[in-house]
């Protein structure tokens, strides 16, 4: 053995071993499977990817040596607006723009970031020694898992469980497309609630209202008071005439009002307010030669839309306010209303503003035609099989926000206006009837139709709907491949964050196409974020590439790095300075098991999960004192393979090595790796090395430093496999430790 313990060398060894071995066990009648939470083709792997793989290595590897037949299913996701958002944005640095390109060119410049972005990725995988099957490696978009996507699609919509609606979404302007709840950021800060009467009709009286977006106030289809409320009891059935507009609206009494709030008059906006959306919804309000009526009859519901897709007031607003930008528009009303003395005051008010997680730019609540499924039946299957406890979530607090979502849930909008995804397979003709099909030939002979003219339509869907598929998908789906050995899979390693839109749904469409659970487990993880509990992002500057924590980074590249790409004007500068403070030197190279057991010891049940790097240290540290001692103890003879006491030093190391390897079992199956890691931490290193050693070398008596230290390295293997592997390699020279057990 070396004096020294060089990780890059043994690591990237034994990761090429790894990357080429199977780990099926045929003769196996028990198996171990998971499915890898596809990452993202838009870059590389972030810690979050790299400390979820660490814990599912840990199980692959743990449960194979525990004679299981064990499958980690591989792959990654298109993922839809992410990947086109990228590049986008790198051919804008081209001087080029998709529109320009055209379709069919954009898409081919995707394919080729994919490829590129797809290396990177399954580099990073195998340079983290995951267990994974290689040669059944799945992405979102290729044939077969199109076919799965397609097949699901057309199910649900001929078994009416799929629609298309005109419903209230997410709209991003700078995307032009709706987004998910995901993909929307609240920031809380500081705005103004404004303060304006509305003229009554046939009166000389008003009613004041308030509001934090007067620039909406062209889509006014009511205002409502609570009808407790003494001060606005008479109002109610009375109509009120829409300034700029002369739209007679009228009062309504609902018990959503908050007579605290404000004035207590809300003006309800249905199509650019989710909650007046709702109201609206509920008194079926729809306008008839310029007065607003309400109705028992859902059908008569009919909002109203004063913006474009680009978030511009669009022609049904009147001048001087429109074709402006949203934003033009709130000044140019505020103006007028204080020239006609409508605007009674301006107070300060706390707000929160929707951003797009990606364009930064302000979500805008809106009107649009899009895909949806009906999923109150389907979640409702999913709750039964919880209650049932064919699914358990470790730690089990997280049963209460999966059902809390569930019980609230409303159908699911899957289309998206993108060009990267999967196409809806959804074809119109003139009259604008839809005709659902696996492709244009299927429909027309399933539909019985002649010769007319049929168009796609251009959206595509939801990546959360493929994603939804993935773990029979990936599996073979609608074949069998894999699927009938492997499925229902073992265990899911999932962040809380993702719960309803990823967890929830995947158990709710298994059960729909295949009838059975995805998952029986489902180990909830915390987030990692920064040493002050900030979450890691581009726009932050505070992202560390797993990679550079195992191989280092200098100065010069880091900030390069950091500063690539960024999608928002102007970080650059702040991101470099903040760099170049936290680290002065670059950062140190690590070691790959240094960076797992980190991981480990931060597997923590708890939300927020803060990564420091002296901690990585200390496991640094700790992977030097293994080799040492491992090079200590192969000075002496091998002169036995079993461990045999023959005295009280050895009596007492038998009984803590069983007693801390029956709590190490339990934290595992209990899903606490970071006691586990702790245990093996203190074991190792203050009873085996600090006292045992020392006592064999004070006694002589040291024939049992060998056999205790395999039994140790088996034990540890699944924290740290790189160092063990190889210690047992050049010590042993007996097989693989993944054979041992």
């Amino acid at each position: 053995m070396d004096a020294k313990y060089f990780p890059i060398e043994i690591e990237e060894k034994w990761s090429k071993v790894w990357a080429e071995r199977e780990l099926n066990k045929p003769e196996s009648e028990q198996n171990f499977s998971q499915i890898i939470p596809p990452p993202n083709v838009t870059g590389t792997l972030h810690m979050g990817h790299s400390f979820q793989y660490a814990i599912m290595d840990f199980y692959t590897r743990y449960h194979h040596m525990n004679g299981l037949d064990s499958y980690w299913q591989v792959g990654t996701d298109h993922a839809g607006i992410a990947t086109q958002m990228v590049v986008e944005n790198n051919l804008a640095n081209e001087g080029k723009d998709k529109n320009d390109l055209g379709r069919e060119k954009f898409l081919e410049e995707i394919w080729k970031w994919k490829d590129y972005s797809e290396e990177k990725i399954t580099s990073q995988i195998k340079r983290l020694g995951s267990t994974v099957e290689w040669d059944k490696y799945r992405f979102t978009f290729d044939d077969d898992f199109c076919e799965a996507v397609n097949k699901a699609f057309v199910e649900l919509y001929r078994n009416e469980k799929i629609y298309r609606g005109y419903r209230l979404v997410n709209w991003d302007p700078s995307l032009k497309t709706a987004v998910s709840d995901l993909e929307v950021i609240r920031q809380e800060k500081e705005g103004i609630l404004w303060h304006i009467a509305y003229p009554i009709s046939d009166s000389d009286e008003t009613l004041t209202v308030a509001t934090t977006r007067p620039e909406t106030m062209f889509g006014d289809m009511a205002v409502a008071v609570n009808p407790k409320d003494e001060r606005f009891k008479k109002f109610i059935g009375q109509y009120v005439e829409l300034p700029f507009v002369g739209r007679k609206i009228p009062v309504i009494g609902d018990e959503y009002v908050d007579m605290e709030f404000g004035t207590g008059c809300l003006k309800i906006t249905p199509g650019h307010d989710f909650n007046d959306y709702e109201i609206g919804k509920k008194y079926a309000l729809h306008e008839i030669d310029g007065v607003v009526h309400s109705s028992d009859e859902l059908n008569n519901f009919v909002p109203i839309n004063i913006f474009t897709d680009e978030a511009h007031t669009n022609d049904s607003v009147p001048e001087p306010f429109a074709n402006l930008d949203r934003f033009k528009v709130r000044k140019a009303v505020l103006e007028e209303l204080k020239n006609k003395n409508l605007l009674l005051k301006e107070e300060k008010h706390q707000i929160s503003v929707p951003r797009g997680e990606r364009s930064n730019i302000v979500i805008e609540p809106k009107l649009s035609h899009q895909w949806y499924v009906k999923t109150q039946e389907m979640a409702k299957k999913a709750n039964e099989a919880v209650n049932k406890g064919e699914v358990v979530f470790h730690p089990g607090n997280w049963i209460k926000t999966y059902f809390n979502w569930m019980d609230n849930i409303q159908d699911w909008c899957i289309s998206r206006q993108i060009w990267w995804g999967h196409r809806i397979p959804a074809w119109y003709d003139e009259d604008g009837n839809i005709y659902v099909g696996y492709d244009e030939d299927e429909l027309r002979n399933h539909y019985k139709l002649d010769d007319r003219k049929l168009t796609q339509d251009e959206d595509v869907l939801d990546t959360w709907f493929s994603s939804s598929l993935w773990p029979f998908g990936s599996l073979g789906w609608p074949k069998e491949n894999e699927l009938e050995k492997y499925f229902p899979t073992s265990l899911l390693v999932t962040g809380f964050d993702i719960i309803f839109f990823w967890v929830a749904r995947m158990m709710m469409m298994s059960l729909e196409f295949t009838g059975k659970v995805p998952f029986k487990d489902v180990y909830v993880t915390g987030l990692i974020r920064d040493e002050n509990g900030q979450k890691m992002s581009k726009s932050k500057g505070n992202i560390i590439d797993p990679i550079d924590l195992i191989y280092g980074i200098d100065l010069e590249d880091l900030v390069t790095k950091r500063t690539a790409n960024l999608m928002q004007e102007g970080l650059a500068e702040k991101i470099e300075r903040k760099t170049r403070k936290q680290f002065p030197n670059g950062i140190e190279s690590y070691g790959t098991d240094a960076l797992r057991m980190t991981f480990f010891s931060l597997a923590t049940h708890t939300r927020d999960i803060s990564f420091e790097l002296g901690r990585l240290k200390g496991y640094r540290n700790f992977c030097n004192k293994i080799w040492n001692a491992a090079r200590f103890i192969n000075n002496y003879p091998h002169e036995s393979t079993e461990f045999v006491a023959k005295n009280d030093h050895d009596k007492w190391i038998e009984k803590e090595f069983n007693e801390v390897s029956k709590q190490i079992k339990k934290n595992i199956d209990e899903y606490r790796l970071d006691f586990a890691v702790n245990e093996v931490y203190e074991f190792f290193w203050g009873k085996f090395c600090d006292k045992y050693i020392e006592d064999c070398k004070k006694s002589g008596e040291t024939s049992n430093l060998h056999p205790m230290l395999k039994k140790i390295l088996v034990l540890m293997h699944p924290f740290a496999p790189f160092i063990t592997e190889e210690v047992n390699e050049l010590v042993f020279k007996d097989g693989s430790l993944m054979d041992s057990k």
